[in-house]
């Protein structure tokens, strides 16, 4: 199956950096105070945008803390380590796009 790869306009690229490093923090300090549903909601949206905007390392890295979260598997330094791994790259292959 072929992938078709668009165009993201540029100021829709600047919103979804804008996004991820707003609810980044709120994400870690969500997790920091082991609230399970803030952590999950907030892997959630984060896991759904980067999906949309083709940041497959990310997205997964925000899935496995999102499940994590869900099963209450504490603590999860792991998982956000994973995501602050892909966090860099997702923001380089953002800011191309702008």
């Amino acid at each position: 199956m072929s992938m078709t790869t668009f165009a993201i306009p540029p100021a829709v690229a600047r919103l979804c950096e804008a996004e991820l490093l707003s609810r980044l923090p709120q994400l870690k300090a969500a997790i920091g105070s082991a609230e399970f549903s803030a952590a999950r909601e907030h892997a959630h949206a984060l896991k759904g945008m980067a999906a949309n905007f083709g940041l497959r390392d990310l997205a997964q890295a925000l899935a496995g803390l999102e499940d994590a979260a869900r099963d209450h598997s504490w603590p999860l330094d792991g998982r956000l380590a994973a995501v602050e791994r892909a966090v860099g790259p997702a923001l380089a292959a953002l800011s191309t796009r702008h």
